[in-house]
């Protein structure tokens, strides 16, 4: 059996990964977004009449896709921040710092990587 249809036959897309938030002191888990999910939370970050994409807001939207603990859609979550939604909600309780180290940790679990290290992976 070749080797990309043997890896692909045994390969997982349930992908979960924990984050580190130092100042709260402890791990957020996450998993991996498939296309359809990354596509639905673009499709909502999609403003006026020209299509442009509100890039925070699409960011918000993969944590709270992306997120497993904690739940950005818990009442007493959003009740506490005052928040409207789940996407306010990550808004109103993460620095923009942790919610880049929460997109990047998304992004990189579902596949996206630099140039950089797709060379490196493809030497080894």
């Amino acid at each position: 059996m070749a080797k990309g249809l043997e890896a692909l036959l045994g390969a997982t897309r349930d992908l979960q990964e924990e984050v580190y938030i130092p100042r709260l002191k402890t791990h957020f888990t996450i998993k991996a977004l498939d296309e359809d999910a990354i596509e639905r939370a673009r499709a909502q970050a999609t403003t006026g009449k020209d299509g442009s994409v509100d890039d925070a807001l699409l960011n918000r939207l993969l944590i709270v896709k992306s997120a497993v603990d904690p739940d950005f859609n818990d009442k007493a979550l959003k009740d506490h921040y005052e928040a409207f939604d789940a996407a306010d909600c990550v808004k109103k309780a993460l620095l923009p710092g942790e919610q880049a180290r929460l997109i990047q940790a998304v992004l990189a679990l579902s596949g996206f990587v630099g140039d950089a290290e797709l060379i490196q992976d493809a030497k080894n």
